[in-house]
């Protein structure tokens, strides 16, 4: 019987810590070439002023002559959240890359939630300047929790700004989770959230720009997440063309990364995105290169990540050699 292993199994298994770790060693794995990741395959469905989709996301990924492959597939629907609904859902199939055999179906909410904070926070560890000091969240849905724990995991903010895409969220955000972090305030505006920020997260799903350049401050660094599809954008076009930008991936991020729409509408061109975040991780180019500068990373989500993580829970659980 093929095991299926569900979201608690999964947390159990996979904390922020673990999950920085194991980010971080799928960009430099990257890097040395050793994956694979055909583009997102969308399958669009309009509901009114919405458009819901799913995602088919594949991947390969190996090292030292094993490897695994699987495939993600993932819906986002943005107005499950006004009814209290995950806007997420994702099931990964991890198989074998020796057999093709199937070795575990996963519920994989809670690795999609934590592998990107996870990216982030590797972002924000190779681009910020040393010791931010402030942290602005600009959403509070369920990745705004994701992209908390896995900053205040790595970084000691003094101050965690937080602002909410709808009415009343970021005071509920910061009521339920004040106990554990009693340096977060609720705004109810993004400039005030933002301003002498080191650290900026932006993870709404607006479609309109609602980050200005003129907010931010010369040095801080911004963690883009919310723009995950073709026509999301939550930057400023002026902040993306006057910084050094980073994308997890160019071929994604061209087409649903927070740089799709001024790239098509020729604001930017691929000659303004400075590297991917493994040629930063490796070293093969630097993170930043002046206190002063802003710095963007661009995250889209690798299907990489994914089933690297889906592997050590496997792992974790069956331990080697099931294939």
């Amino acid at each position: 019987m093929i095991p299926t292993l569900n979201e608690e199994k999964i947390k159990k298994a996979l904390d922020e810590k673990k999950a920085f770790l194991l980010a971080k060693k799928v960009f430099e794995l990257i890097a040395q070439k050793k994956t694979q990741m055909p583009p997102k395959l969308y399958l669009n469905l309009p509901a009114g002023k919405v458009s819901n989709d799913f995602r088919a996301m594949p991947a390969f990924v190996g090292e030292k002559g094993e490897g695994v492959c699987g495939i993600k597939w993932v819906s986002v629907f943005p107005e499950n959240r006004r009814e209290g609904l995950p806007t997420v859902h994702a099931t990964i199939l991890l198989n074998s890359s020796k057999t093709g055999a199937l070795l575990a179906i996963f519920e994989a909410n809670h690795i999609t939630a934590i592998r990107t904070a996870a990216a982030a926070a590797v972002a924000t560890a190779f681009m910020a300047n040393p010791r931010p000091a402030k942290l602005a969240i600009v959403g509070a849905g369920k990745q705004a929790e994701y992209q908390l724990r896995a900053m205040a995991g790595q970084f000691s903010f003094e101050e965690i700004g937080v602002w909410g895409f709808l009415s009343k969220e970021a005071e509920t955000f910061c009521a339920r989770l004040r106990p554990q972090f009693p340096h977060l305030h609720p705004f109810r505006q993004v400039r005030e959230c933002v301003q002498e920020a080191d650290v900026i997260v932006t993870c709404t799903p607006s479609r309109k720009p609602i980050l200005k350049k003129s907010w931010v401050k010369k040095g801080a660094h911004i963690n883009a997440i919310g723009a995950d599809a073709k026509g999301k954008e939550e930057l400023d076009p002026k902040l993306l063309k006057s910084s050094r930008v980073v994308v997890d991936d160019w071929e994604q991020a061209s087409h649903s990364g927070e740089i799709n729409v001024p790239i098509s509408k020729g604001v930017i061109s691929r000659r303004d995105i400075y590297a991917e975040l493994s040629e930063v991780v490796s070293g093969q180019k630097k993170g930043r290169c002046g206190r002063s500068e802003i710095t963007i990373f661009d995250s889209t989500g690798l299907a990489v990540l994914d089933i690297y993580f889906a592997k050590y829970v496997y792992e974790h659980y069956f331990g080697r050699g099931q294939d």
